[in-house]
């Protein structure tokens, strides 16, 4: 494995939360709410964590109804009954230490708070696997059938995790992140299913227990492969991050946007997620030098920047439909322009009206962001995972880049 070389960023960066640079003063009031709160909170699934949930409605279909109402609840009176605790989401803990690497390469010295997430990312992996990987801190289960016990593996949430321990063997020349990340790498690729395995293109599975081809945590898997196969020399990661790319593009409609997944029922298609898609897309090329898919990620691009947004920056949730607006499609659209902005001239612009809208629209006085924002009405709960990790980690990655957005705003 190549060995990384530890730079002590040079330069404290103090804040006020009074500050004109509204970046800055948006994050200094988030990172402070969520670091009060020891990065612990409720989710939109988290009902079925509770200590006095009966035993009968933990059963399906009954168990699914109930996370579903206690979903569209403006309140927690639910969690109240049920004694729901807050807990330290290991999703959550990978976004936060991506910000906190962000941070720290615009020049604060964020690596004591990296440290204590890296502790907790030990603590919170999946029990029963060899590798590192992480799964949700609650049971998921669908109407149709699948379900997810609490901290069984599944790859979207073990991706950024890998990206977060691989950022911070990046910044802080970190070993033992680098080792942790290594192993995530280990895992998709021994762990995983592979439902479409060809010469031309792989897709890798959502979790180790079923087949199924959904679009993003693929296209999230190669570019991290891409990646990691670079940093620590595993020549055979790159085949197979080109054959995922290759099966996203494949997937790709006429109109540059992807479905969520195969299934009929997988038909739609999102904002945050295409987001996913067109990171994935970047990543993979910036990590591999191989431009073979660009065509595909400007399409994606213009789909994504002319559709899935209002004319006042607000992302519509679906291509045919806005609301709610939700803080997790405003967060990773933030991520998106401001990853584009080098290289598509309208980033900037679209990135800073998003921003406008957000912070005008979704934040708290606390500083802590919105759930959702519907019609006629506004779910002022404040998810940790859905909305305050992804905040934290866009407003983060913002603000290491912030030259490239804030002029225009």
């Amino acid at each position: 494995m190549d060995t990384y070389s530890y730079n002590q960023p040079s330069l404290q960066l103090e804040v006020s939360v009074e500050s004109t640079d509204p970046v800055s003063s948006a994050l200094v009031k988030l990172r402070r709410w969520v670091e009060a709160r020891d990065y612990a909170g409720y989710e939109p699934y988290d009902i079925l964590n509770g200590r006095r949930v009966p035993a009968w409605l933990r059963r399906r279909p009954l168990n699914w109804i109930l996370i579903q109402v206690n979903k569209q609840l403006p309140n927690h009176s639910l969690r109240r009954l049920f004694a729901v605790p807050r807990s330290k989401n290991p999703k959550a803990l990978g976004l936060f230490l991506l910000g906190y690497c962000d941070l720290a390469r615009g020049g604060e010295d964020t690596y004591a708070h990296a440290l204590l997430l890296k502790e907790e990312l030990k603590r919170s992996r999946c029990p029963k696997e060899h590798n590192f990987c992480w799964g949700y801190d609650w049971d998921y289960v669908s109407l149709r059938g699948s379900s997810m016990a609490a901290y069984s593996p599944n790859s979207v949430a073990s991706v950024f995790c890998g990206q977060a321990l691989l950022e911070m063997a990046e910044v802080f020349g970190d070993w033992e992140a680098a080792e942790m990340a290594s192993s995530v790498g280990s895992f998709f690729v021994s762990r995983l299913n592979r439902p479409v395995d060809t010469s031309r293109s792989v897709c890798f599975s959502y979790t180790p227990q079923n087949q199924t081809c959904i679009f993003n945590t693929s296209a999230l898997i190669g570019a991290f492969l891409a990646r990691l196969g670079k940093a620590v020399s595993k020549l055979e990661y790159q085949p197979l991050a080109r054959r995922a790319m290759q099966y996203l593009c494949d997937q790709q409609r006429s109109d540059g946007s992807w479905y969520y997944g195969v299934k009929r029922r997988q038909a739609w298609v999102d904002n945050f997620h295409t987001g996913y898609n067109l990171c994935a897309l970047l990543e993979y090329e910036e990590a591999s030098g191989d431009a073979t898919f660009r065509k595909a990620l400007d399409r994606g691009y213009d789909f994504y920047q002319r559709v899935m947004f209002t004319s006042e920056g607000a992302p519509r949730y679906y291509n045919d439909g806005t609301y709610p607006v939700d803080i997790h499609a405003c967060a990773q659209a933030l991520v998106v322009f401001c990853d584009f902005t080098p290289t598509h001239a309208d980033a900037q612009e679209n990135g800073c009206r998003v921003l406008r809208w957000t912070l005008k629209n979704m934040q708290a006085p606390d500083g802590s962001f919105y759930y959702q924002r519907h019609r006629f009405w506004v779910n002022k709960l404040a998810y940790l995972r859905w909305g305050q990790a992804w905040m934290f980690r866009a407003l983060a990655r913002m603000q290491y880049g912030k030259r490239k957005l804030l002029p225009s705003l």
